[in-house]
């Protein structure tokens, strides 16, 4: 196929479907993996889609995400997908011991799994999290270190570009992130890059990674990636999730543990 017409097919997947792979796509017109990526750098180029890590998306999806970023507040995400996040967390707080060192990063799941936690004693918890730390506070059986950053009232957290050696000094066990979205090929993400880098060093700090997300995050666009999956351990998520997502990440080794809303307390 003519370098031509296969842009106007790639064009017309993306505003059909909103995002493409280069895995799919490279299958799709019987060519390379390269010869894709320079394919979507050309039509970036000429402002008909956005490169993604792993594949590339719609302009229109991008400004529909920060769009509908900006105009929820923390409060109202509270409110969304409260049993799946709620038994997510529930979960998750069964991966943690009396005495242990984790990271919990911001967001209304996180605030869940603080709340989860709170029947464990001596937890050591370094977080970004706002609400994660006031959770902790009222149990009083956790030493929490909120760490330094510029308050995103959007997620209830401080976010900041990490300086080179700025986590050197932490350790912990697991970390526990929330994150914007998740891809078998493109890993996860968050949409801004501050916010992105901020947990990157997370996982660097962390001897193993559980992504916590409730099965809309699988359809969400985050074009700022944190890692690849195969940094991530274990992902656990709720009875939404598709057969064909969850056989995804499962192949690339990560453990998917699945929550029911149906066991989640309250």
């Amino acid at each position: 196929m003519l370098k031509a017409a296969r842009h106007k097919e790639i064009v017309a997947l993306v505003q059909g479907g909103g995002a493409v792979e280069v895995t799919v796509l490279a299958e799709r017109f019987q060519t390379s993996p390269i010869t894709i990526r320079r394919d979507l750098i050309e039509l970036q180029e000429r402002g008909l889609l956005a490169r993604t890590r792993g594949g590339a998306i719609s302009g229109e999806m991008i400004a529909e995400g920060w769009a509908r970023y900006e105009s929820i507040s923390y409060a109202e995400r509270e409110r969304e997908h409260v049993r799946e996040k709620r038994a997510i967390a529930e979960l998750a707080a069964q991966q943690v011991s009396d005495g242990d060192c984790i990271l919990v990063n911001g967001g209304t799941t996180s605030r869940h799994l603080a709340e989860a936690l709170r029947g464990h004693q001596n937890l050591h918890v370094v977080t970004n999290g706002l609400t994660v730390a006031m959770e902790f506070a009222r149990s009083q059986n956790a030493a929490v270190y909120l760490l330094p950053g510029t308050v995103d009232f959007k997620k209830m957290a401080s976010v900041s570009r990490p300086a080179p050696g700025a986590f050197d000094d932490i350790s912990v066990r697991v970390a526990f992130l929330g994150v914007h979205g998740i891809s078998p090929t493109g890993g996860i993400g968050m949409l801004s890059p501050d916010e992105a880098a901020m947990n990157r060093c997370f996982v660097d700090a962390a001897q193993s990674v559980t992504v916590m997300v409730d099965s809309s995050k699988f359809s969400s666009q985050a074009i700022f990636r944190i890692c690849e999956l195969k940094r991530v351990t274990r992902v656990i998520t709720d009875s939404g999730v598709s057969d064909s997502d969850r056989s995804q990440v499962s192949a690339l080794g990560v453990e998917v543990l699945v929550a029911s809303p149906d066991d989640a307390a309250g």
